[in-house]
Formats: C-alpha cells, structure tokens, sequence
C-alpha cells in the first residue's frame, strides 16, 4: 500500500516489475535490536511474510558423512557381502558423495575445481559406526568466499559478533581448521584471517538450520532477509523450507499489525527460561529480555517455576533476567540459591534424557514426578517436555494402546493445547501436531465406542463431525509443512467417508 495507480489496469500492467519489490514488511535499525523487520501494514495469521532462495547453504559445523552435492547423509555400498563397505567418492577432489551424478552438482561444482586445482585429497572415508567429522566446517564458510564478489559482500554485511566471538575456544579451533585449511591447503590468501573468521561467524550468528527426514540431510542456510528477523520467545512467525533449492518460507502464525516487529525464535519453545537465555547467549551473543523471559510466571503457566518442599507453593526466580538471581517461594517465602537450582534441574534433565523413551519408562517417570511429594508439577517444563514426547509415541502406536491409555493421551493433548495456547499461540507446528494426535485419538474412541454398541450410529456421526473440524484445524497449520501435506488430506477423506 505505498504505491498508488490511478487504475486498476496499471497496477496489473506494473505488477510483473513491482512484485519482486512488494512487501509487508519493512526493514529498520535501533540501537538496541540492530537491524529488524517492522510490518508496513496488518499481516493476517497464516499469511506469506516472505519467501527468500539461501544465498548459500551446506554443512554445519560438525557433521555425521555426507553428499556435498544433495547433502543427504550418507550410507556405505559394497556389491557384495564379501566386500567391506565404502563411500562413493568425487573423482577430482575425492570428497565423500552419494553417486557419480552429484560430482556434476552446482552446489559442489567451485569448491571441487579449487580442490583439485590445488590437489587437496579428502580423507574422509566409511566408518561403522559412522563419526561426526569436523573436516565439514571448512565447506559452507568456503562457498561463501567462493560467491561473487556482490554476494560475498552481502554476506559480510550482515551482522557478525566477531569481537564476541574471537577469544572463544571454538573459534580458536577455526584458526587452526578453518583459515589453516583455506590458506595452506587452498591457497586463499588473498583472504585475511578476519575476513575468514567474520564470515564463520555471520553463519554462526544468522543461519538457519535445515532439516528434512528425506535423505536426513541437516544442515545450514543463510538468507540475506529473513536473517532481519529479531528474536522472541513469543514469536509471531513460523518458517519451512521447500523446493530442491531450501527456499524458505515464512508465515504469521498469529495476527501481526502494522508497525509491530515480525518475530523468529531462534531457541526452543519448551526449554525453560534459563536455558533459553544461556544458548542465545552462548550461540547468539545476546541477552534476551524479552516479555516470557521478563515474567517469572511465564503467563501465568509457572513454566520454569518448581514447588516448595515446604509450603507446596510456586518457586520462582525473582531476576529472570540476571542469571544468577535466588530463586523464592511466593508463598512462604523460602529461598533456594541459584546454583541449586541450575544442580537440580540438570539432575532432573539428565535423568530424562537417559531414559528409554518408550511408552513404559515414560509412563513411570511421569508417576514418579508428578507424585505429592514432588518439586515438579503438571506444567513445569521437565514434565512438558516428558509428557510431549509421551503423546508422540501414543500416536504411533494409537491402535496398540489400552482404554485407559487412550484416555491418558487425549487429557495430555489436551493439557498441552491448553499450554500452547499461552507459550506457543497461533498457528504454531506444536499446536498443529497436538490436534492431529487429539483427532486420531478421538477417532479410535469414537469406533471402539460404535462397535460396542456403546453410542449409536447418529452419535457417532455428531462425535466424528467434531473430530473433523478438529483435524481441519490441524491441516490450516500443518499443510505448510512439507512431510505433512499429503498424509492431512488422506486423513481428511478418510473422516468425511466416516461421517456419511
């Protein structure tokens, strides 16, 4: 809406020059937040932001094996039993690739004609298990280095937090692995040491990271515009990648109104409010202060909060933005020291990852922890996190579960939607999941229920018809995601069939 045409057939005739110029959004500067995006006008929930092709992508850091032209993590061949198994690899630069057609990849094309150029010979080979290589973290900063001198530009123009960074033991590793490798190995030099660096750390500081159960490729992209993205803990935004180029699209998962900031989160929605300010500090460079992090509460959902040994009353942390703040009883006022709540809640954090996740062991941590005597209660982020990672596996195995189990993982669904309605609104993936899991949920109900003349067959249909629109929900904020599309509308049919 900042251009005017004086008819609606000029606007149409300048559209095909204007549409590449066309945003909701424009991008601003402060002190504080840097450069960030701010909406031009209202930006309606479930609405395009932007769609942007990365600058560049690869690998990241620290990598399992993998296909420098698909980025599919790769797996040992042999033509026979008799013969061990082994990596395919590129005839001119002898990196690790999934076939003889990805030698041929753009992506790989530049930084396999300077490695063979300047005769550098992978050592990467088959292990089994496989390792994790840090020969990976050369690639992606190289191809940066490797664009057009524009491109290059525009990645070095981003924002860096170089001197943040600099003295940290990672990037004295990049000293060594990084700009060792591209000086002595690829003869680089018309690049300096902190040319290097800075663009090892603009990725560090502005990639997203790229995941897709196809090929289990991970790895990292940069976008020049979406990277203008701030942070926050509440964000007003989700982003996908689609398309064999990683384009990313990003989408208002709440209303956004004219001239408030569009936000990402560049943590987890589940992590408590310490461990989300320490790795945006550790990984990001800043503090976050923003409303979820400022409320001890965290909306009224006690989040990060555990229970008085004494009083059975909310412990909170009275500075949740000072990391070493005493935590308080705001009942009785019983003060528990900083440090013996960071102990505590990696003691607690340790047992649940070590934990078998199958739907036993998970059961009984979550009676364990949730009994009266417990510092834990139903909304407290271990739990969260133990009761989500319950309903994932309910829902794989729905036909296998008892009636009472059945009951137990729709009150959890329900639970966490009535969570998420304050810590991760809108039309958020975990929302979206939690409906698809409720319907399926209601679905085995609703037939078991039929089949044992407990309802009638109109009462079934009215049960289903509920289902329905539930799942109608699930599929207005999953269908965006790639691996969700097609199996949505199956499931829609298959109810719609149901209901008749």
């Amino acid at each position: 809406k900042a251009v005017n045409y004086c008819s609606k057939e000029h606007q149409k005739q300048h559209w095909k020059l204007h549409k590449s110029e066309c945003s909701c959004f424009q991008v601003v500067s402060s002190e504080k937040l840097g450069r960030y995006m701010v909406a031009t006008r209202n930006i309606a929930a479930g609405e395009v932001v932007l769609k942007e092709t990365p600058l560049v992508y690869g690998p990241k850091i620290s990598c399992y094996p993998q296909c420098l032209g698909c980025h599919r993590q790769l797996k040992g061949t042999s033509p026979d039993e008799e013969t061990p198994k082994s990596f395919y690899h590129c005839k001119k630069c002898d990196w690790p690739l999934c076939a003889p057609r990805c030698e041929n990849s753009l992506t790989h094309k530049k930084e396999c004609e300077l490695m063979a150029k300047q005769k550098h010979k992978s050592v990467i080979v088959y292990q089994e298990p496989p390792q994790k290589e840090a020969a990976y973290c050369t690639i992606l900063p190289l191809r940066c280095l490797l664009l057009d001198p524009q491109k290059l530009n525009e990645v070095l123009s981003l924002s860096s937090n170089l001197d943040k960074r600099i003295n940290t033991p990672l990037y004295k590793v990049f000293r060594v692995n990084i700009v060792g490798f591209l000086h002595k190995a690829l003869g680089l030099k018309q690049f300096d040491e902190e040319t290097i660096l800075k663009v090892a750390a603009v990725l560090d500081t502005n990639a997203f990271e790229i995941r897709r159960k196809m090929g289990n490729i991970k790895i990292r992209g940069l976008y020049c515009k979406a990277a203008m993205m701030s942070h926050n803990c509440l964000p007003n935004t989700k982003h996908v990648f689609v398309g064999d180029d990683y384009s990313i699209v990003v989408m208002a998962t709440t209303d956004i109104k004219k001239g408030e900031v569009i936000s990402a989160t560049y943590t987890q929605s589940l992590w408590s409010t310490q461990e989300r300010r320490q790795h945006l500090l550790s990984s990001k460079c800043f503090e976050c202060d923003c409303l979820r992090c400022a409320d001890p509460t965290e909306f009224g959902t006690h989040f990060s909060c555990i229970l008085c040994s004494k009083c059975r009353g909310y412990v909170s942390c009275q500075k949740p933005l000072h990391q070493m703040s005493d935590w308080k009883c705001q009942k009785c006022s019983h003060v528990i020291k900083s440090r013996q709540m960071t102990f505590g809640n990696d003691t607690i954090k340790r047992e649940i990852e070590n934990t078998e996740k199958t739907i036993p062991t998970l059961e009984l941590l979550l009676n364990k922890y949730l009994k009266e005597d417990s510092v834990l209660h139903p909304t407290n982020f271990h739990i969260v996190q133990a009761k989500y990672a319950l309903i994932q596996l309910y829902g794989s195995k729905l036909s296998e579960l008892s009636e009472s189990q059945l009951e137990h993982a729709e009150t959890l669904c329900n639970e966490l939607l009535e969570l998420a309605d304050k810590l991760d609104p809108g039309l958020t993936r975990f929302r979206g999941s939690l409906l698809y899991d409720l319907q399926a949920i209601k679905v085995i109900k609703v037939k078991a229920e039929f089949e044992k003349d407990f309802i009638t067959k109109e009462k079934a249909q009215e049960l289903l018809a509920e289902v329905t629109s539930i799942l109608e929900e699930a599929t207005t904020i999953l269908k965006s995601e790639p691996d969700m599309g097609y199996s949505l509308q199956a499931r829609l049919k298959e109810l719609n069939d149901l209901c008749t």
